[in-house]
């Protein structure tokens, strides 16, 4: 007699076989293990972080076939965001994996068709140009990258040199621009038709990689747009009296609360600079779509300036008093509010003081002023020491004034003969001092 039961159709399911996954993340761009990537398997829900060391260790994953996928912030500013490396789990043994991304060599030879010679400028820029208004990628256009080379003639002088490169997107929109300046701020615009982007800053860093997506809106659907948002410290505080600007728009006072509103912006990408006694300076290329409301949230670090100890007790109107005093007692060279607002532009009002001359900025728009070398018999330049309402500030800041934010500069053209509390960090070189209204 045969006996049939239910339980001789249910067969035990055999579990699949699970291995560690320990491995190595390798930068190649810095020659370097990467240490803090994210480490995770496609289709799994485990992640690990690399150590010091660049080693990663994932538990419990089944045999077969894997995607292995690698995130580093570093690696995003490169433009290489997430990695994916294909590897095997054995059944019975644990995996090794080594990965590493590409180097400036594989990239060089892959996009610019040429082997990496050794040069100074021999970064690489790459991205997409699309149309601000449909998105649509934009063959043919062209974009212009631009950097200074300083070159040092002798012990007391500096020469500079403009340097460019043009090149054109293909039928993707996508351009690649080798040969650029890996150790000097890039500005990076872009052209198609009639119409171009705003001039936007670019650093390489010590990667010599970087990607720039750039918007251009094309005529005659230009419509100007509006630009907000709020401005926070990182202590979570609101910025209050500070200023945010576009480089080729307008600018604006940052609210109480920390908001700002800037209407009637050019659209596409441009370069926005937020500003702050005390804090670090932010700029960014910020993405404003035409006919439409852009939202930019920005939070600004403590200035990293190491000043030796000095206990100032004091008030913004003293400030400016004592600004005045000087100005009467005829301290070093000075201009004043109803001279200023004659003036077109501050580097205008600074021309009009003697000794000074200017070198263009890392950035091209902007400028830095050069006094007479003490140290070299007035035989050579060097670059003022600057402070801004009492603060010290660095150039940067002051594209984004005009004439009528002002109400008083001064300059001495030796450190020595600047007031006490502006000589804590100069260098021998002159200083000077921009006093501005917002310190009222």
């Amino acid at each position: 007699m045969r006996v049939f039961g239910a339980g001789a159709a249910l067969l035990p399911t055999i579990a699949a076989a699970q291995q560690p996954v320990r491995g190595l993340v390798y930068d190649s761009l810095l020659h370097s293990p990467l240490a803090g990537a994210e480490v995770w398997v496609r289709r799994s829900g485990q992640r690990a972080e690399t150590d010091s060391s660049g080693h990663f260790r994932l538990d419990s994953i089944a045999s077969g076939p894997h995607v292995l996928l690698v995130s580093h912030p570093g690696l995003d500013s490169a433009g290489l965001y997430t990695l994916a490396f294909p590897f095997v789990v054995g059944a019975t043994d644990s995996a090794l994996v080594s990965v590493a991304a590409p180097s400036l060599a594989t990239l060089w030879l892959r996009h610019c068709g040429q082997e990496l010679q050794p040069r100074v400028d021999s970064g690489l820029v790459y991205g997409v140009v699309q149309d601000a208004a449909t998105q649509d990628h934009l063959a043919g256009a062209g974009v212009l990258l631009e950097w200074l080379r300083i070159l040092q003639t002798d012990p007391t002088s500096v020469l500079t040199q403009p340097r460019s490169l043009i090149t054109r997107t293909d039928s993707t929109g996508t351009y690649y621009a080798c040969g650029v300046a890996r150790d000097m701020k890039v500005a990076v615009r872009a052209y198609a038709r009639t119409d171009s982007t705003g001039l936007v800053d670019l650093q390489l860093g010590p990667r010599a990689v970087g990607r720039q997506d750039l918007l251009v809106a094309l005529a005659p659907a230009r419509k100007r747009v509006v630009l907000r948002g709020s401005v926070i410290t990182s202590e979570q505080a609101p910025v209050y009296g500070g200023r945010v600007a576009v480089r080729e728009g307008g600018s604006t006072v940052i609210n109480s609360d920390g908001g700002f509103v800037l209407r009637d912006v050019p659209p596409g990408t441009q370069w926005v600079t937020v500003q702050a006694i005390g804090r670090a300076p932010f700029g960014q290329a910020v993405d404003l779509r035409e006919g439409d409301t852009t939202w930019l949230s920005v939070t600004l670090a403590p200035l990293p300036v190491t000043l030796a100890p000095v206990r100032v007790i004091t008030q913004p109107s003293r400030l400016l008093a004592d600004f005045e005093a000087r100005r009467r007692s005829g301290l070093g060279y000075s201009r004043g509010e109803a001279e200023l607002a004659t003036m077109p532009s501050v580097r205008a009002a600074l021309t009009t003081l003697p000794t000074v001359r200017f070198a263009r900025g890392p950035g091209l728009t902007d400028f830095i002023v050069l006094l007479p070398n003490p140290g070299a018999g007035g035989r050579g330049y060097c670059v003022a020491t600057l402070y801004v309402d009492g603060a010290l500030s660095d150039y940067d800041q002051l594209h984004s004034y005009r004439p009528s934010d002002l109400v008083g500069v001064e300059m001495y053209p030796r450190a020595a003969s600047a007031p006490l509390q502006y000589q804590a960090v100069a260098t021998g070189c002159g200083v000077v001092l921009i006093w501005t209204k917002y310190l009222k």
